[in-house]
Formats: C-alpha cells, structure tokens, sequence
C-alpha cells in the first residue's frame, strides 16, 4: 500500500496506533484522537515588532475568545529560536488543539462574531489584511496525537520539535519503540524530579511520498537549563531497561524512522478555554 494511501486512512486507523500506546480501557473510551491543527509563519522582513505587537494585542485576544467559545480546546503560540532567521524554515508556530477531530477552519462570519467576542475593533477582512501584511503561510498541518507525558505547557517555557521520516509500513514500530522505551525514561525522570513533558505526534495531513516528515515528537521544558540539560539517559537507561542497551534500541529506531530535522522554539503565548 503506498504512503498516501496509508496517510489518507490514518484517522480511520488511529485507534490501533492508541491502543498501542495506552490501556485497553483507555483505547476503547477513545473514539477520536485529540488532533491538533499547525500553522507554520515566517514574518516579513522588517515586521518582527510589529508582528510581536499583534500577536499580543490581536492575535492572543482572539484566540481567548474563541477557545472560550469551544472552538478549540487551547492555543499555543512558539518563536523559533534554533534554527533562526533566514535559515529557519518557520519564525513562528501557530497551533491549535481540539479534543477530538479539527473542525472545518473558521468562516469570515465566525471570524467576524469571534473579533466581536474578543471585544476588538477590526473586521475579518481588516485582521486578514493586517496579518498577511506581516507573515506569509510556510505550511498548514494536522496532527494526531499518539500518546504523551508530563504537564502542560506554559508560557516561557520551550519546545523542541524532532521531525521524523517514518518508512513505509514502519508506523506501529516506531509508536511501539517509542512508547516502550522512551517513554518511561521520561516517566522515570519525571518521578524523580525532572521537569517537562514528552508527547509522540503522527501526521494526518498532507500525506504523499513528498512530505518532508510524518512523525513528531515533542519534547516540552519549562526554561532554557531545563532545555540544555535534557533528560539524564544515560543514568536512567540501565535502570529503566536493564535487560537491553541504548545502543541496541535506537537502531531499531534507525531503521523504522531517520531525523529529518530539530527545531527549537520558545512559548510565546498559551491560550485554553474556559
């Protein structure tokens, strides 16, 4: 079966991908993944206050109101920090998180009543002028969340994005990897006082052999030490999996996925619902 094919069933198929990653009771309550919806900006030349100014004042305000409204369950809003500038593919991220499967995007009419919930002086063609004065659309992307650990995440804090290239046929493999061994180190080092969270993401869409990546995973930390100190693998290994080395797993890793890329990014803004 070709990779689009696979991709275009992925919603369909997403319960197995849980149930491999949670309980049976868990899998079973589960009828809809939580998705979540990404846009990918970069900002004009010229426009990085300015663009700063409208997320606060604009962008942030609305998102409140709309997430209040039960349009999505949060926002977050994250600044690329490595890789920067001309050679970041992505100045900002823009995501939303829906508790089951995304909605069809908002209309100008909802974004207009929206802007009035927000209380702010704008119409919807005046807010797509505006923005479109300060960022252009790289890409827009669903994802599915497969499993995860830790707290939510909080303004200040930072992201790491590990993109990676699954190869066909490899998707159970790599969720089962993923979830057998990494995530109770994280859970290990939770336990023991570490700070951040870890999530396992697959990509709903777009799909084709020409996607740069369809896999994720998240890694979350609540300031920069916590970011450049990482998690301890190498004490918790031998503990967690004392039956198998680090060496020997991640070339089962290697062979089920390669990195296509690592972006780190600051949280600019969070935004939940009511």
């Amino acid at each position: 079966m070709s990779s689009t094919r696979v991709r275009v069933l992925t919603f369909a198929a997403v319960s197995v991908a849980v149930g491999l990653a949670a309980s049976t009771s868990h899998a079973q309550a589960q009828t809809e993944p939580p998705t979540v919806r990404d846009y990918c900006l970069k900002v004009a030349p010229g426009k990085a206050a300015e663009f700063e100014a409208y997320l606060r004042d604009v962008a942030v305000p609305l998102a409140q109101a709309r997430a209040d409204s039960g349009e999505f369950a949060w926002s977050v809003f994250t600044r690329a920090v490595i890789p920067a500038g001309s050679s970041a593919r992505c100045d900002y991220r823009v995501a939303y998180g829906y508790k089951g499967l995304p909605p069809e995007e908002i209309s100008k009419e909802g974004l207009d009543a929206a802007l009035k919930r927000a209380k702010l002086t704008l119409t919807a063609d005046q807010l797509i002028a505006k923005r479109n004065a300060l960022v252009s659309l790289v890409a827009a992307e669903i994802w599915y969340r497969i499993d995860g650990i830790g707290p939510d995440v909080e303004k200040g804090g930072y992201a790491r994005f590990n993109h990676y290239k699954v190869g066909s046929g490899e998707t159970d493999e790599w969720v089962r990897l993923e979830t057998t061994y990494w995530k109770p180190i994280m859970d290990a080092w939770l336990k023991a006082g570490g700070k951040g969270g870890w999530g396992v993401y697959g990509l709903a869409m777009p799909g084709g052999d020409s996607t740069l990546y369809n896999g994720v995973t998240v890694d979350t930390f609540p300031d920069w030490n916590a970011l450049v100190r990482g998690v301890p693998m190498n004490d918790l290994w031998p503990k967690v999996h004392p039956n198998t080395t680090a060496t020997e797993t991640f070339q089962r890793f290697d062979k089920a996925r390669s990195l296509h890329d690592v972006e780190v990014s600051k949280i600019v803004e969070v935004v939940r619902g009511k």
